[in-house]
Protein backbone atom coordinates (compact mmCIF):
# COMPACT_ATOMS: atom_id res chain seq x y z
CA UNK A 1 0.00 0.00 0.00
CA UNK A 2 2.66 2.56 0.72
CA UNK A 3 4.68 1.81 -2.54
CA UNK A 4 1.72 2.80 -4.34
CA UNK A 5 1.52 5.86 -2.52
CA UNK A 6 4.72 6.84 -3.84
CA UNK A 7 4.64 5.49 -7.18
CA UNK A 8 1.45 7.71 -8.28
CA UNK A 9 3.06 11.05 -7.46
CA UNK A 10 6.37 9.96 -9.39
CA UNK A 11 4.14 8.66 -12.00
CA UNK A 12 2.53 12.03 -12.48
CA UNK A 13 6.01 13.70 -12.27
CA UNK A 14 6.96 12.18 -15.21
CA UNK A 15 4.36 12.72 -17.13
CA UNK A 16 3.78 16.30 -16.02
CA UNK A 17 6.65 17.40 -18.69
CA UNK A 18 5.99 15.71 -21.99
CA UNK A 19 2.66 17.10 -20.94
CA UNK A 20 3.86 20.76 -20.70
CA UNK A 21 6.46 20.60 -23.68
CA UNK A 22 3.21 18.99 -25.70
CA UNK A 23 0.87 21.64 -24.70
CA UNK A 24 3.80 24.76 -25.39
CA UNK A 25 3.88 23.36 -28.93
CA UNK A 26 0.05 23.53 -29.94
CA UNK A 27 -0.20 26.97 -27.45
CA UNK A 28 2.89 28.87 -29.50
CA UNK A 29 1.69 28.42 -33.07
CA UNK A 30 4.73 25.44 -33.50
CA UNK A 31 2.73 22.88 -34.90
CA UNK A 32 0.84 25.89 -37.09
CA UNK A 33 3.83 26.06 -38.88
CA UNK A 34 5.12 22.87 -39.11
CA UNK A 35 1.46 21.73 -40.63
CA UNK A 36 1.72 24.62 -42.83
CA UNK A 37 5.24 24.24 -43.60
CA UNK A 38 6.61 20.57 -43.17
CA UNK A 39 10.24 19.82 -43.93
CA UNK A 40 10.63 15.90 -44.61
CA UNK A 41 14.32 16.66 -45.86
CA UNK A 42 17.78 16.32 -43.19
CA UNK A 43 18.81 19.81 -42.01
CA UNK A 44 21.77 21.68 -44.24
CA UNK A 45 24.53 22.67 -42.61
CA UNK A 46 26.16 24.82 -41.50
CA UNK A 47 23.23 24.82 -38.63
CA UNK A 48 22.89 27.04 -35.42
CA UNK A 49 22.58 24.83 -32.40
CA UNK A 50 20.88 26.44 -29.33
CA UNK A 51 18.20 28.88 -31.51
CA UNK A 52 16.97 31.63 -29.61
CA UNK A 53 13.18 32.37 -30.60
CA UNK A 54 9.82 33.56 -28.99
CA UNK A 55 6.50 33.13 -30.18
CA UNK A 56 3.07 34.74 -30.02
CA UNK A 57 5.34 37.48 -28.24
CA UNK A 58 5.79 35.46 -24.41
CA UNK A 59 6.73 32.17 -24.96
CA UNK A 60 9.86 31.74 -25.45
CA UNK A 61 11.78 28.97 -27.12
CA UNK A 62 15.47 30.01 -25.83
CA UNK A 63 18.33 27.61 -26.96
CA UNK A 64 15.37 24.98 -27.72
CA UNK A 65 16.08 24.77 -31.35
CA UNK A 66 18.25 24.74 -34.66
CA UNK A 67 18.32 27.25 -37.36
CA UNK A 68 19.69 26.89 -41.01
CA UNK A 69 18.91 28.61 -44.21
CA UNK A 70 19.82 28.07 -47.55
CA UNK A 71 18.48 28.75 -50.94
CA UNK A 72 15.36 27.05 -50.47
CA UNK A 73 14.42 28.36 -46.83
CA UNK A 74 14.27 29.11 -43.63
CA UNK A 75 14.78 25.93 -41.09
CA UNK A 76 13.47 25.39 -37.75
CA UNK A 77 14.31 21.90 -36.21
CA UNK A 78 13.68 21.05 -32.47
CA UNK A 79 16.25 20.48 -30.37
CA UNK A 80 16.34 16.14 -30.82
CA UNK A 81 14.81 14.24 -27.53
CA UNK A 82 14.01 17.68 -25.54
CA UNK A 83 10.97 18.81 -27.94
CA UNK A 84 11.06 16.50 -31.01
CA UNK A 85 8.56 14.02 -29.72
CA UNK A 86 5.82 17.01 -30.67
CA UNK A 87 7.79 19.74 -32.56
CA UNK A 88 8.27 18.56 -36.27
CA UNK A 89 11.10 20.08 -37.82
CA UNK A 90 9.99 22.90 -40.42
CA UNK A 91 11.02 24.68 -43.85
CA UNK A 92 9.65 27.98 -44.63
CA UNK A 93 10.91 28.76 -48.17
CA UNK A 94 11.81 32.41 -48.61
CA UNK A 95 9.42 33.07 -51.10
CA UNK A 96 6.45 32.75 -48.64
CA UNK A 97 8.36 34.94 -46.31
CA UNK A 98 6.15 38.02 -46.79
CA UNK A 99 7.86 40.61 -44.32
CA UNK A 100 11.05 40.44 -41.78
CA UNK A 101 10.52 43.42 -39.29
CA UNK A 102 13.29 44.54 -37.00
CA UNK A 103 11.00 44.86 -33.29
CA UNK A 104 13.62 46.28 -30.28
CA UNK A 105 11.72 44.37 -27.33
CA UNK A 106 13.53 44.72 -23.26
CA UNK A 107 16.91 44.87 -24.27
CA UNK A 108 16.94 42.70 -27.22
CA UNK A 109 16.46 42.58 -30.44
CA UNK A 110 14.35 40.74 -32.69
CA UNK A 111 13.37 39.91 -35.72
CA UNK A 112 9.49 39.05 -36.86
CA UNK A 113 8.91 36.72 -39.57
CA UNK A 114 5.71 36.89 -41.45
CA UNK A 115 4.15 34.27 -43.54
CA UNK A 116 1.73 33.55 -46.07
CA UNK A 117 0.32 30.63 -45.24
CA UNK A 118 1.07 31.68 -41.28
CA UNK A 119 -0.42 35.19 -41.33
CA UNK A 120 -1.91 35.07 -38.12
CA UNK A 121 1.09 33.80 -36.03
CA UNK A 122 3.34 36.42 -34.40
CA UNK A 123 6.93 34.48 -34.11
CA UNK A 124 10.61 36.29 -34.11
CA UNK A 125 14.27 34.75 -34.19
CA UNK A 126 16.69 37.08 -31.81
CA UNK A 127 19.02 38.89 -33.33
CA UNK A 128 21.52 36.37 -32.76
CA UNK A 129 19.79 33.41 -34.52
CA UNK A 130 18.43 35.66 -37.21
CA UNK A 131 22.07 36.89 -38.28
CA UNK A 132 23.17 33.37 -38.80
CA UNK A 133 20.43 33.17 -41.68
CA UNK A 134 20.46 36.84 -42.96
CA UNK A 135 22.76 36.31 -45.99
CA UNK A 136 20.19 33.37 -47.60
CA UNK A 137 17.30 35.24 -46.80
CA UNK A 138 18.63 38.42 -48.46
CA UNK A 139 19.54 35.92 -51.23
CA UNK A 140 16.24 34.72 -51.07
CA UNK A 141 14.56 38.23 -51.84
CA UNK A 142 13.02 38.57 -48.24
CA UNK A 143 12.65 42.42 -47.57
CA UNK A 144 14.12 43.13 -44.36
CA UNK A 145 12.22 46.31 -42.86
CA UNK A 146 12.29 48.28 -39.65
Amino acid sequence: MKESFFLLPALLALLFAPAVIFLISRVSGWRTLADRYPCHEPMPVPRKLFGYGVFRRWIGYNGAFMVAGNYRGLYLFPMPVLLSFCHKPILIPWSEITMVRIRKAWKSEYFEIHTRRAPELDFALRKGTFDFVRESAVRGGVKITG
